[in-house]
């Protein structure tokens, strides 16, 4: 074996929104290492815990690196030939009624060319799903509100005065954002978090307050009425269409009563305003879970409209940071051709939606995803792959998901396959190099998706791989070739520094628009006090866990006024309940999280008894087809 050292710069797919560039040192003999690219404007030279670790996944010796097919209750290795065989005499066989064919794709690996079973379903018009697991509702809310996803470039932080955070975990979301606000605090900035707690906020804010899970539009819904009686600037009275029934509509409503909902006191309530009344730019920061409630949609609707009324979106060091599409750097090159798809089926639901899909789904392609542990009632969705005739799965690990398929394609991971890749939070594109060959016969989504295509009885041809990145490259974003692309590593996209310059937004008239309903939440239930809330990781993007995690149940944290506690005998087994079954679990306390709130890790396998999924009953954001996880209702018991 070789003992050549290399040196190569390369990105990160993962479903992170830093999306950093990076170093990979390779030392001959099968070593790698990872660590930040100090030349790129947004990493700087230091990147988080989860891809520092990413070199164990890629050696792990669970790895699958051969074509698996079901044998009774088994697998055995299939050559990649026969492999794709079997796939493609059912798709031929599919092909009059494509909706009995479906396609489940998420974001573990993002790129451009990652797209290429997207293509291939979408030409084929297959059965596709809608919502997300993610951040659909936050993205429907801010498109509605101004018209077009967009922020102002992360480095602009640097400019405010004051930062207000609703609910943005950065130690374990954005350690790069994080740098970035710990930065504005020694210029001078002050940082407020809002939350329900569970979360590393207190480290790198001034001031904490806790607010109840899922009330935020409350809070914000009070802050905003306290605006309009003290009276909007001229300027961003042009800017709003409805302010008049906006205002209508908060006068319907006591402030008392609002705070009393979001369960935050007058003084700290003032706090808050002075944050947005005060002379200098206030910047906005929104985390994701604050939309992953019934009213998800709702409460990012009132806090883009805080931000707005108070005149700090479309300023320098002001601004709303929710969320940018990683996609808008490329033109899009997969389901160009394609028809409408005949049926959609929602993903919050979709063990359901399979079961009783009409006709029957009878080839279901699952890549980038893991959903059985993903997503609500995964047993539900892992008997809906038992009962469909012939289930692949594109994956790396026996995960939940794969261990329910009929035949496993292994996939090259991140370093083992080039592709281009953007980030939801900055608007640098990096080339993500391959670095090292994938083990075994695993092999990149792209190569065995095109060569399905051209095995169908009617082919369907993936475009060149080349074409497909320059014709990523060929908007007025990227004004820069492939070749100078993959000689640096990384460049700068053409966007606005500042989003809605002038407080002219991107709907047709310029204007912004404003919430029209706020809904109550539902009244207490004694049976179930809590909201579990199942918060981002530290250490693993989503389910993306060793397969040999530590045995053992899930811990949960509480805070020692958490109503569960009295009924509870700590010398006896803890179990998490919820309308939908229970758990077993191990407790500890936080004082600084919330009284009603239970707040767990994601990503957990169901096979190992610690996914919280399994728990949460399958419900919908009120916009984007969002999945509702943090209205579970909940309690601990004996």
């Amino acid at each position: 074996m070789s003992s050549v050292k290399t040196r190569t710069v390369s990105a990160c797919m993962l479903d992170c929104p830093d999306g950093c560039s990076f170093v990979v040192e390779t030392d001959g003999e099968g070593g790698v290492r990872i660590r930040g690219n100090p030349e790129h404007p947004f990493t700087q030279g230091f990147i988080c815990a989860k891809t520092a670790k990413y070199p164990e996944r890629l050696a792990h010796p669970a790895r699958i690196t051969s074509p698996l097919l079901r044998q009774g209750e088994g697998f055995v290795p299939v050559p990649w030939g026969r492999a794709l065989e079997l796939v493609a005499g059912r798709i031929d066989a599919l092909r009059a009624t494509p909706e009995r064919m479906a396609h489940v794709k998420g974001g573990a690996l993002r790129g451009v060319l990652a797209q290429a079973s997207r293509h291939l379903f979408a030409v084929l018009g297959a059965t596709g799903t809608s919502g997300s697991p993610c951040d659909e509702a936050g993205i429907a809310a801010s498109i509605q509100d101004f018209g077009a996803l967009d922020h102002n470039d992360p480095q602009d932080l640097l400019h405010a005065a004051r930062i207000v955070n609703w609910g943005r975990d950065l130690t374990r979301c954005s350690v790069h954002q994080l740098a970035l606000v710990r930065q504005a605090r020694k210029q001078g900035a002050r940082v407020l978090s809002l939350s329900p707690g569970g979360d590393g906020c207190a480290e790198f804010s001034d001031r904490v307050l806790r607010v109840r899970p899922g009330c935020d539009r409350f809070l914000a819904a009070a802050a905003c009425k306290a605006l309009l009686e003290r009276g909007v600037d001229p300027q961003v009275r042009e800017a709003v269409a409805g302010l008049e029934a906006f205002g209508a509509l908060l006068a319907g409503h006591d402030t008392a009563a609002l705070l009393d909902a979001c369960g935050v006191g007058p003084a700290e309530f003032a706090e808050l305003l002075a944050c947005y009344i005060a002379d200098g730019p206030t910047a906005t920061l929104i985390g994701w879970g604050v939309q992953r409630y019934l009213h998800g949609g709702e409460n990012v609707r009132f806090i883009d409209a805080l931000a707005v009324l108070s005149g700090n979106v479309g300023r320098r060091g002001g601004g709303v940071y929710f969320n940018i599409s990683s996609g808008r750097n490329f033109t899009a090159w997969a389901g160009r051709g394609a028809g409408p798809r005949p049926r959609l089926l929602p993903l919050h639901a979709l063990g359901r939606a399979l079961l009783d899909a009409d006709p029957p789904v009878e080839l279901l392609w699952i890549d980038g995803m893991n959903p059985v542990a993903q997503l609500p009632d995964g047993q539900t969705l892992a008997q809906a792959m038992r009962r469909c005739p012939f289930t692949v799965v594109v994956e790396a690990f026996m995960t939940d998901t794969a261990a329910q398929a009929d035949l496993i394609l292994p996939c090259a991971l991140m370093t083992e396959r080039e592709d281009l890749a953007a980030s939801c939070l900055h608007s640098v594109v990096n080339h993500a190099a391959k670095v090292q060959d994938p083990p075994g016969e695993a092999r990149a989504d792209f190569e065995f998706v095109s060569e399905l295509g051209r095995m169908l009885r009617e082919p369907v041809e993936l475009p060149d791989a080349e074409e497909c990145l320059r014709t990523a490259l060929s908007g007025p974003a990227t004004p820069f070739t492939m070749a100078e692309l993959r000689a640096r590593g990384f460049m700068p996209a053409r966007w606005p520094e500042v989003a809605f310059e002038g407080m002219r937004f991107a709907h047709p008239d310029g204007r912004c628009r404003l919430p029209l309903a706020l809904h109550p939440e539902p009244g207490p239930d004694p049976d179930w006090p809590c909201a579990l809330l199942t918060l981002v990781h530290r250490d693993f993007i989503h389910s993306q866990r060793p397969p040999d995690e530590a045995p053992g149940p899930p811990r949960v944290m509480v805070s020692p006024d958490n109503p569960c506690l009295p009924g509870l005998d700590l010398d006896r087994p803890v179990f998490l309940a919820t309308a939908a079954g229970r758990m077993a679990v191990s407790l500890g306390l936080d004082p600084g999280v919330h009284p009603q709130a239970i707040v767990g890790r994601r990503g957990g396998w169901l096979r190992h008894g610690r996914c919280f999924n399994a728990v949460i009953e399958p419900r919908e954001c009120d916009l984007g087809g969002g999945t509702a996880y943090y209205s579970q209702r909940a309690r601990l018991e004996n």
